[in-house]
């Protein structure tokens, strides 16, 4: 924990990474058919809490701390979540039923935004810059999903795969902290940051 600007300061990325692992596992397992979707109820609610929520909350106190590029992912990829979960569990609790086409746009956008946050993340370490690699081949899959092509279990591995690097990334960073390694097993980022 590191105090400045008189706050204490703990590493919310590990807590938002680690609420994406939970919820990008879940939905990955899913998607390739281990949990049934006979229980797509409790699914959405793990996912909005984990994918969503978690990772809005801790985006919110990065940009407290004054993090754009984290306040910034965080927040966003939380409300994504957040929206996509809440109208699903809209659509299993009231009947309700929308066409894949409405998700189009968000999906295009996130895309578009994740395409970027490659570069933005290829300035902080190698691990984070892999990890949007994988956000952005899945909203890319997810796009030609919405489009109808049957890419679900693709997306799935695509998933599952971002889970696990969200995993290891909020293991190691932790661990970092508790050792005072900075940037330890995270690999070196590939582009230099502009000095101010």
């Amino acid at each position: 924990m590191d105090k400045k600007d008189g706050l204490l300061r703990i590493d919310v990325l590990s807590i938002g990474l680690f609420g994406l692992a939970v919820g990008a596992l879940t939905l990955g397992f899913v998607q390739i058919g281990i949990i049934p979707h006979n229980d797509d109820l409790a699914i959405s609610i793990i996912c909005l809490i984990f994918g969503g929520l978690v990772q809005v909350v801790a985006g919110l106190v990065d940009i407290r701390y004054h993090d754009q590029l984290g306040g910034t992912a965080l927040t966003m990829y939380g409300f994504y979540w957040t929206s996509i979960f809440i109208v699903k569990t809209l659509g299993l609790v009231e009947g309700f039923h929308w066409d894949n086409i409405l998700f189009l746009p968000i999906v295009a956008i996130y895309a578009i935004f994740s395409f970027v946050m490659i570069y933005l993340t290829g300035h902080k370490s190698f691990i984070l810059m892999v990890l949007h690699i994988f956000i952005t081949i899945v909203f890319t899959m997810d796009i030609l999903i919405k489009l109808n092509y049957p890419l679900e279990y693709y997306a799935g591995v695509d998933h599952i795969i971002i889970g696990l690097i969200a995993l290891y990334h909020a293991m190691v960073t932790l661990v970092n902290k508790y050792t005072g390694r900075v940037g330890y097993l995270l690999g070196e980022p590939l582009f230099k940051t502009p000095k101010s």
